[in-house]
């Protein structure tokens, strides 16, 4: 997966941060796809935690992404 466009933001707390990645139009499907194999190589180079939204395997109740503080790059 090659990452070209995104943008990193300051979270709520300051060890965490918010990296929205821009696509073109894909559906759902495509988009979980693409996430679900970031998170497999972030899997392998991080000890942290993190959460790819949008996610088909959690509720829409919890697939919400919280207002960015600042923009870091």
């Amino acid at each position: 997966m090659k990452v070209d466009n995104f943008h990193i933001y300051q979270g709520k707390d300051e060890e965490k941060i918010q990296v929205f990645i821009e696509v073109d139009d894909i559906t759902i499907e495509d988009a979980q796809q693409q996430l679900n194999a970031l998170s497999e190589n972030l899997k392998q180079k991080l000890t942290k935690k993190w959460k790819c939204l949008p996610s088909t395997t959690i509720p829409d109740a919890y697939n919400i992404v919280t207002i960015p503080y600042k923009r870091l790059h």
